[in-house]
């Protein structure tokens, strides 16, 4: 599966570029959420992780404006993580919500579910 990582953390981008290469997925990587936008026009990936705290736009405004272009799973990583929290994303259009700092078993696991939700498209 092609990812769009979208995070401003450099260690967080090598921890999940690793993991997900490991696992299998190309990832296509971007650091704010303007860079986020041209790069979803550009590449089409088939899922994207998407940080809430970014650069220029927001995750959950970033999350909107491509969820109103076209259907692709998305899941908003945010350090928050109260059910208001979650609402928020959901109402943004995520499919999925993890907190940061996330276990890596955890991770996969919500990485699998886009894979399904990708599928079931």
């Amino acid at each position: 599966m092609h990812i769009m990582v979208v995070e401003d953390n450099y260690d967080v981008i090598q921890l999940v570029q690793n993991v997900l290469s490991l696992d299998g997925h190309s990832v296509t990587i971007a650091r704010d959420g303007l860079e986020a936008l041209q790069q979803d026009a550009a590449h089409t990936p088939d899922a994207i992780i998407l940080d809430v705290n970014l650069p220029h736009i927001d995750g959950y405004e970033v999350c909107r404006r491509i969820k109103a272009r076209r259907d692709v799973p998305i899941m908003l990583l945010t350090v928050r993580a109260e059910r208001a929290d979650v609402e928020v994303s959901r109402a943004a259009g995520a499919d999925l919500h993890m907190s940061k700092p996330f276990d890596l078993k955890e991770f996969l696991q919500h990485v699998a579910q886009l894979d399904i939700l990708r599928r079931a498209g």
